[in-house]
This record gives structure tokens, C-alpha cells and sequence, in this order.
């Protein structure tokens, strides 16, 4: 695949790209000093001592040995001594692998020094941070593969010369920061060549495409022989053959300000408000706001993310947008603690809602926990606990009853002196049962055929079970059956009889049940002489 030759610089900055130079050759400038001579420079500084004719020609110098301190002297990059540089190691996080020339790949460790040809190899949730000769760091982020083509300095140190080829991934630079004269960095892609002195900017590489955002200085974008002017807060992308396009302003940072920070639960989840034309998001978590070592990444279309686990402790959060073009925004950042350990129980017993008034709590054992912090507070006063209790077990009952009503209760886990955070509060509510229901106003009409019932009506949400049986004990059961308004006619002609009646609710739970014996009125004392009147009539 032929590279397209692509330069990115600082406005006014002389760079060389891969396509061959129109621009003149790198230089580094050299402040004289009193007593220099060219001879003495030349032997200090070039690769080449005799090469002081050319460096007099070069700068039109009539006398060699009469030179004027504090004036600039022009010398080619190519004709300086150069000696290795190596990039330091600042930071590492997760699984990087580094493989240097002629050897296989191992883990690459912080505090080490990388020259030219070794490769970085950066996995998923890992990163790693380099630093320059002249300051500059560059953030590998997860998913990264570069290789260090270029890490030198010339002149004694007086100029720094850093190529990086970026296969894949993400580096995020912050070039040259003390604004060292004549320092070059280049970061190489598949597609195109970034390079830059004194500024912050973003490379991203992909095969054919290379997204590029400034965030501090001025770039000029260099692509198919057309250059476009990226300032900060603006991005652009080089495809593979064709010109930059046009710069874009950043999509802006998210809002985060209503975010939580103090974080006792685990998974994290995390939710921001979307912001328009953003196409996709990108949230990180670091140990500090450096953002030297990245912890956990992620990628996804909404403006939420999770993350599964994270030791107790204090990190930053860091979002970002991305529009379309896969160019991505301004970052927005929030500071946040971690303390979910020891964690909390798992609440197991009582259901929401119970019937006696003394029900024993139930929790989950945890691992490590040496004893459990339990609270139990009214549901229209939670910050006040109406009980709290240190357990060595999982369960706890109260001494006296629970008055009727709604509660919140929840539990922590306790190792050693550190108390870990209580696990959601639980709503319980204390719904005694119903008790047996008032039969003395029972009305009970005996016709011939059954008995028509008739009981106050029960009360809302509840309806009656009714038995009818031939005894007290309700052993021989003549009839069963409901009713949800008092009423029933009973298809029976025995008397006498015993009604028992409870109430239950809509979930079957039922109460205790009252028994009432049902005895048909007595007959008046004329009755059975209303069987002798036909026969009187006769005579």
C-alpha cells in the first residue's frame, strides 16, 4: 500500500513529511555566546567538524572568528551529531507487551528505557505513558500498536528528533513542552504523518483513515499536496489518498456536574446527558486526572456506561464525545470514590409484606465480614432508626412487636474496624391478618329450601370464607363456599347448625375463623294446632 504523505505542524514550523520535501530541510538554530568561534561550534556541535565551510556559506558569514554573540546560526539537521535518546517509561497500566529488536515479546515495565525499533503492543482497559528527551508524553491508549522508528537528540542535546509509526489505535501527545527550539516529533500512520512542535493534539489510526484533533496550538494538516489550518478545538480526518478535510470544530464536553461521587455499590454506572450531533461516546477511568495510566475504556452509542469492578479508592472519569467522522470532543471530567467493600449483604427475608409482628431479618453471608450492621427505621422517617443492632449471624427479630405500618430496613457488612456501605434499603410493610369476624350480627332466615344469610359487609379487599357444618368442631361439613357482599342462601333444611366464617384477603391469607350455632326460631305455641282445625270443621 502506497503512504500518502500527510504533515501536521505548528504554523510557520519547517517539517519534513513523507512525500518528498518542498519545504527546506529540518535546521536547528544555535544562539551564539561570547568567544564562539565557527570552528569551535562546529567541532562541539557537527557530525562532521569540517563541515564549518558550509554552515559559513550557509549563513553568509565573512569572518569566521568575528562572530556576533546573542545572533542565530542556521544549521541543517542532517549535519549535526546524533546520539540516542531513549524514551522513558513514565507509566504503565494493564497488559502492554513490548518487543525489541531481534527478541520476543515480554511485559513491559515502568521505569524502563525503550530505543529506537522496540514495538508496544497495548490490550483492552491498558495504556501505557512515554516520555520524551525534551518532555513531550505520549498516551498510548488501550487497543494501540506503535513502534519507535526515530528517538534521537543532536547537537549535545540541543534538539530533539522523535518518529513514532502508529499502526493502530489512539496516542494522545503532548509535544515539547518547554518549547525547546529545533525539537520534531512525528507520529506516522498507516495513512498519514502528524507532526508537530509545542502543542497537544490526538492521533487516531485506522488502515485507511487517520482522524487528528487539536487541542492546544495550531496544526497545519499537510494531505495529497493540500494543506488545510486545524486550530484548537478543531479536528480533521486524511483519508488514505485524498486531501484533509475541512476542519471542524469539536463536539463540546458533556455535562457530568450531576453525576454522583461517592460510589458504594458496585457494578458503576454512570449517565450524562446526550449532547446533539454526537454520534458515539468514549469514557475512561484513570487513577488521577494525568490520565497516565487508563484503567477501564469504553465505547458505545449512549451516553452511559458500566463498569464492572473497581478496587475501593479515589479515581477520575473521563468522557468524551465522537460526531460522525470519528473525530472525538472535548473531554469532561469527574473526580469519584470507590467504597463498596466490605460489601454489602444480600437482603433475603422478610417478603415486602408480612403478617407477624415480630418477623426475623434475613441476610446473605459475605465473604470476609466478621459481623453485620442492622437498621430498621419507619418508611416516612428513614434517616432515624427505630432499631439498629451488631450481629455476628445473618438474622435478627426484634424483642417486641412491630406496629402496624410501612419500615425500611437494610444491613452492612462489618471487617474488622472497616464498616462497609448498607445494601439498598428494603421496604417491609406489617399488615397484621384479619381478625374473626362479628357473626352476633349474623341474620340468618330459615324458609323452606335453606337458610338465607345475612352478614355485615366485609371490609374492602377481603370477602368471607363460610362453612356450614352439623357440630361445633366443624368435623362434619354440611356446605362450604364465599361471599364478597355478606349474602348467601344456604340450599339446606337441617337445623340446627353451625356457621363458621372468616375473612380473607385477595392472596389467600386468611384469619382466624368465628363459629356461630344457627338455630331456627322457635314455633309459636298455637302452631301445632293448626293441624286439628280441619278436623274441628268436620264436626
Amino acid at each position: 500500500m502506497t503512504r500518502t504523505g500527510l504533515a501536521v505542524w505548528l504554523l510557520g514550523a519547517s517539517i519534513a513529511s513523507a512525500a518528498p520535501p518542498a519545504e527546506p530541510l529540518p535546521e536547528w538554530r544555535y544562539t551564539l555566546r561570547p568567544g564562539d568561534t565557527l570552528i569551535g561550534v562546529s567541532q562541539h556541535y557537527l557530525a562532521r567538524p569540517g563541515d564549518w565551510r558550509r554552515v559559513q556559506q550557509l549563513n553568509r558569514i565573512a569572518d569566521p572568528y568575528r562572530l556576533v554573540p546573542g545572533s542565530s546560526l542556521r544549521i541543517p539537521l542532517a549535519w549535526l551529531k546524533q546520539t540516542p535518546a531513549p524514551a522513558a517509561v513514565a507509566a504503565v497500566s494493564g497488559s502492554v507487551r513490548v518487543t525489541l529488536p531481534g527478541g520476543a515479546a515480554r511485559a513491559l515495565n515502568p521505569g524502563e528505557s525503550l530505543y529506537a525499533g522496540a514495538r508496544l503492543d497495548v490490550a483492552a482497559n491498558s495504556s501505557a505513558t512515554l516520555r520524551l528527551a525534551d518532555g513531550s508524553m505520549l498516551r498510548l491508549q488501550p487497543g494501540t500498536r506503535l513502534t519507535l522508528d526515530t528517538v534521537s537528540v543532536y547537537a549535545g542535546g540541543g534538539m530533539v528528533d522523535t518518529r513514532l509509526r502508529l499502526q493502530q489505535g489512539r496516542v494522545e501527545v503532548g509535544a515539547n513542552p518547554r518549547r525547546a527550539p529545533g525539537s520534531r516529533l512525528q507520529v506516522i500512520t498507516p495513512s498519514a504523518v502528524a507532526a508537530v512542535r509545542g502543542t497537544q493534539f490526538r492521533v487516531a489510526a485506522g488502515d485507511a483513515v487517520t482522524q487528528q484533533e487539536t487541542l492546544a496550538g495550531e496544526v497545519t494538516l499537510d494531505a495529497a499536496g493540500q494543506q488545510v489550518a486545524v486550530l484548537a478545538g478543531h479536528g480533521s480526518v486524511a483519508e488514505a489518498g485524498k486531501p484533509p478535510s475541512a476542519p471542524v470544530a469539536l463536539l463540546p464536553a458533556p455535562d457530568l456536574s450531576r453525576l454522583p461521587t461517592h460510589r458504594e455499590t458496585l457494578p458503576l454506572a454512570f449517565e450524562w446527558p446526550a449532547l446533539p450531533d454526537a454520534a458515539g461516546w468514549l469514557a475512561q477511568v484513570a487513577p488521577d486526572a494525568r490520565f497516565e495510566s487508563v484503567l477501564l475504556e469504553w465505547t458505545g452509542p449512549d451516553p452511559r456506561v458500566r463498569f464492572a469492578d473497581l478496587p475501593d479508592g479515589d479515581y477520575v472519569l473521563r468522557v468524551r464525545a465522537i460526531d460522525a467522522r470519528g473525530l472525538q470532543g472535548r473531554d469532561a471530567e469527574l473526580g469519584f470514590t470507590v467504597d463498596a467493600r466490605p460489601f454489602a449483604p444480600l437482603l433475603t427475608a422478610p417478603g415486602e409484606r408480612i403478617r407477624q409482628a415480630r418477623p426475623v431479618f434475613v441476610w446473605s453471608a459475605v465473604v470476609g465480614a466478621d459481623a453485620y450492621r442492622f437498621q430498621l427505621a419507619s418508611a416516612d422517617d428513614p434517616a432515624t432508626p427505630l432499631a439498629e443492632a451488631m450481629q455476628p449471624g445473618t438474622q435478627w427479630q426484634p424483642a417486641e412487636p412491630l406496629a402496624p405500618g410501612a419500615y425500611l430496613w437494610r444491613v452492612a457488612s462489618v471487617a474488622g474496624t472497616d464498616a462497609g456501605p448498607f445494601s439498598p434499603p428494603r421496604r417491609l410493610v406489617l399488615d397484621p391478618l384479619p381478625g374473626a369476624p362479628d357473626l352476633t350480627a349474623a341474620d340468618a332466615v330459615f324458609r323452606e329450601g335453606g337458610i338465607r344469610l345475612q352478614l355485615p359487609p366485609p371490609p374492602p379487599g377481603l370477602r368471607y370464607d363460610l362453612t356450614v357444618s352439623a357440630d361445633a368442631a366443624q368435623a362434619h361439613v354440611l356446605w362450604r363456599g364465599e361471599s364478597r357482599s355478606g349474602q348467601q342462601q344456604l340450599p339446606l333444611e337441617t337445623a340446627p347448625v353451625y356457621l363458621g366464617a372468616r375473612l380473607v384477603e385477595a392472596d389467600g391469607t386468611a384469619g382466624p375463623t368465628a363459629v356461630r350455632r344457627l338455630d331456627p326460631p322457635p314455633r309459636p305455641f298455637w302452631e301445632p294446632w293448626l293441624v286439628l282445625l280441619p278436623l274441628l270443621f268436620a264436626l
